[in-house]
């Protein structure tokens, strides 16, 4: 029985489909942590920005200032939120669920 050597197109649909399956699980509007730093934010876009690249991409606005962007990326505009609190992050980058904003003056220790 001979196997068939994948080739780079293979690699590529069994990557595009990988990210499709974890994008069908965030969608707009869910809180989201991004690692790597443990970002908190929401969700604003989810799909395919064939300007940043092939496969699927995850807008975030983050709670705090530590994107790069107001959403708009390359002249392309995939959502709106305050400069500098903007990212556009592949999905196994995103962790969604019930990640609340930090309280920046909360004590770390009692």
């Amino acid at each position: 029985m001979a196997f068939k050597n994948p080739t780079s197109d293979d690699k590529q649909q069994q990557s595009d489909k990988h990210m499709e399956e974890l994008c069908a699980n965030i969608k707009v509007g869910d809180r989201c942590e991004v690692e790597p730093g443990a970002k908190r934010g929401t969700v604003k876009f989810v799909g395919r920005a064939e300007a940043l690249g092939r496969g699927f991409w995850v807008g975030v606005q983050y709670d705090e200032p530590l994107g790069k962007h107001d959403g708009m990326v390359k002249g392309i505009r995939f959502f709106e939120c305050p400069q500098g609190h903007g990212a556009i992050v592949r999905p196994e980058k995103v962790k969604v669920g019930d990640y609340p904003e930090r309280d920046p003056f909360e004590e770390e220790e009692i």
